[in-house]
């Protein structure tokens, strides 16, 4: 089959950066999901379509903390402060992939933990691979009533920790390109569950996300050792639309940086190394708004395998970034 042009797939990647553009003024904040900076590492978190579809197993951590300095009157941190492990793998059996997600998510006295195991149909599709998936999570969502100091003395707000468990799942598909162009669409918490915490004293109901991302690896033809990556990622909750517009610089494989943009809420700057299979991350967000604290910080760490059963005629050019 014939590959997609290159004049093509740069056309496509900017005219969906241009519409990010237009699409900005609706963008704001507020979805039940936490949210990373390093998007680009943390394909698999929110896309089940991703798993299995580079020739290496990927175990991929993330650690978040955000809005710096943001206490309660009693020196409690209720920032949001969030850490994922993720891990995929191709199975070629099963012609498809499978994965795993483990994450917490913290802010203010609620605390969010997820456990997700999932699958990918791939397929080969033009000179990339295709990935249709999905993924059965379990989600533990508990709220600490003993630190909540109500106006007046109410007994539905007293109490320990409470805590309750949904159900849920998520789908996705993903397109990756060797030559570096890549998008996805997928959806999570679909079942849109409910449940109360604290003998009714509150209810709880799960919303639907809706995520989008597409990016294009660019080398600079008199010095290919530079490669640039647009991209663009982002979250709709039915609701409220966020949306994040980075660019990234790589020199020969072994370091890279860039900037990433978040509508009225972030700018950021982000850098990393890699070392053999191993890669590193790190990234800082600066509050563009009067809720950010001192900024975020964001570190992630990556060990990728290649997989020595059979060589495949494809072969990813980096599969340490994507």
């Amino acid at each position: 089959m014939k590959s997609i042009p290159a004049h093509f797939k740069i056309f496509f990647t900017t005219r969906l950066l241009v519409f990010a553009i237009l699409i900005l003024p609706l963008v704001s904040i507020g979805q039940q999901e936490p949210q990373f900076t390093l998007n680009q590492f943390n394909h698999l978190t929110v896309n089940p379509g991703y798993a299995g579809l580079r020739e290496a197993i990927c175990i991929t951590g993330i650690v978040r903390q955000q809005w710096i300095g943001m206490n309660d009157e009693d020196g409690n941190h209720v920032a949001p402060e969030t850490f994922v492990i993720n891990a995929d793998a191709p199975i070629r059996l099963l012609h498809g992939g499978i994965s795993a997600v483990v994450m917490q998510d913290k802010i203010g006295y609620f605390k969010d933990v997820y456990v997700k195991i999932g699958y990918s149909y791939n397929k080969s599709l033009t000179s990339g691979e295709l990935g249709i998936g999905f993924n059965v999570g379990f989600l533990n969502k508990s709220l600490d009533f003993s630190k909540l100091k109500p106006v007046e003395t109410d007994p539905l707000l007293s109490g320990a920790q409470e805590s309750t468990m949904f159900t849920d799942v998520s789908f996705g598909i993903f397109y990756l390109q060797p030559a570096g162009l890549y998008f996805g669409l997928s959806s999570t918490q679909i079942l849109e569950g409910a449940r109360e915490l604290g003998k009714g004293a509150y209810e709880y109901d799960l919303t639907r996300h809706y995520y989008g991302t597409v990016g294009y690896q660019l080398s600079f033809i008199r010095n290919p050792a530079y490669v640039f990556t647009p991209s663009l990622f982002v979250k709709y909750d039915g609701n409220t639309i966020q949306a994040d517009i980075n660019g990234m610089i790589e020199y020969n494989r072994k370091i890279w940086g860039g900037l990433s943009y978040r509508f009225q809420e972030t700018a950021a700057a982000m850098i990393g190394l890699y070392i053999k299979d191993l890669s590193i991350g790190y990234a800082y967000d600066i509050p563009l708004s009067q809720i950010g604290g001192s900024g975020s910080h964001e570190v992630m760490l990556r060990y990728c395998f290649q997989l020595e059963l059979e060589k495949s005629k494809k072969s990813f050019r980096n599969t340490r970034f994507l």
